[in-house]
């Protein structure tokens, strides 16, 4: 599929990812987000949740993952981000990024990222890109 035919609305990119705990720990470490309810049992209870939750900006790069894996090259250049709900650690979730609007290299895309298992969006938003469309030969 070329990069133009992509970029007609309507078009969607999904991403299914199950976080495991050592690696919310890994991006604990690597972002410096110490929020223990992210990796810690008793934390999280602490704040009346059943087990660690994902950061939410873990989720949310999920969807540059999208674009840049189908559009090689592509520049993001904003997100916006509603947290809809906890994702508790260990959990499959898909992302999904669809084609909102095309306009010159500037793409608008609808992001959201559900619970694989209930359907239930957990962070939905919009995402802007600079997308280099490819001429036809």
């Amino acid at each position: 599929m070329r990069a133009s035919s992509a970029l007609t609305p309507g078009t969607a990119f999904t991403l299914t990812k199950c976080f495991a705990a050592d690696e919310v720990e890994s991006w604990a470490a690597l972002t410096g987000d110490s929020n223990p309810i992210h990796v810690d049992d008793a934390a999280a209870a602490a704040v009346g949740l059943a087990v660690p939750v994902l950061p939410g900006m873990l989720l949310a790069a999920l969807f540059p993952a999208i674009i840049g894996s189908h559009f090689p090259g592509a520049v993001y250049l904003s997100q916006t981000l509603k947290f809809k709900q906890y994702a508790p650690v260990g959990h499959s979730y898909a992302a999904t990024v669809t084609v909102e609007k095309a306009s010159g290299s500037r793409v608008r895309f609808d992001t959201v990222c559900r619970d694989a298992t209930t359907g239930a969006a957990v962070v939905e938003g919009t995402a802007l890109a600079l997308i280099k469309q490819q001429q036809q030969s």
